[in-house]
């Protein structure tokens, strides 16, 4: 049990290192936030349309990792892909990434929330897990920090096939919302698909 939680523990730690590290050449670099569809559209296009899609896809599963905004890539693939493609390529990567994350905190947190656990809390965690599936969807629904939900319901003793469930259905209008917005100046400008003739 010791080396379990000793792993878990240099898990945490290379995580820290890897968010501070990722920060600090984020300031160097000094792109903003603003500049990533563009960018992003820049790189894929020399992939190929299914070689992009595979690397948008993975890029958008590991982003919890360093936290990234979801927003800003769900943007970017409108712009790249168009709105239709776009919103099916960012349904896909939302999800995984949100599986991801939830792995994740259930791997290295559960554990230790469990034993610090009260009475209240035990019972805030029933409550929220009896109805897991409308539960996470109204948190999507209300716009709550993607993240935030993903790893706070790792956390929780909700069940994984709940939350899915909950993600799929809750993330649909966000995910159209912002791929449009991105879709919209695709349209303008000429995307990724009109490049690719596909």
């Amino acid at each position: 049990m010791q080396k379990k939680s000793r792993a878990k523990a240099l898990l945490v730690l290379a995580w820290t290192v890897l968010l501070l590290v990722a920060f600090s050449v984020w300031k160097k670099s000094d792109i903003s936030l603003t500049d990533v569809p563009e960018l992003l559209q820049a790189w894929l296009v020399e992939f190929g349309f299914f070689k992009a899609v595979l690397i948008y896809i993975v890029l958008y599963t590991i982003r919890p990792i360093i936290f990234f905004p979801g927003s800003w890539l769900s943007i970017a693939s409108g712009v790249i892909f168009g709105p239709w493609f776009g919103v099916l390529f960012t349904l896909i990567g939302g999800n995984l990434s949100a599986i991801f994350a939830f792995l994740i905190a259930r791997h290295l947190g559960r554990d230790w929330v469990k034993s610090k656990e009260t009475g209240v809390v035990k019972k805030w965690d029933h409550r929220l897990c009896q109805n897991g599936i409308v539960t996470v969807m109204i948190m999507r629904l209300l716009y709550l920090p993607y993240d935030g939900v993903n790893y706070g319901c790792g956390l929780t003793s909700m069940k994984l096939r709940d939350f899915i469930i909950g993600t799929f259905i809750g993330i649909i209008p966000g995910t159209t919302t912002f791929v449009l917005l991105g879709g919209t100046a695709s349209s303008q400008a000429g995307g990724m698909i009109t490049l690719l003739g596909v």
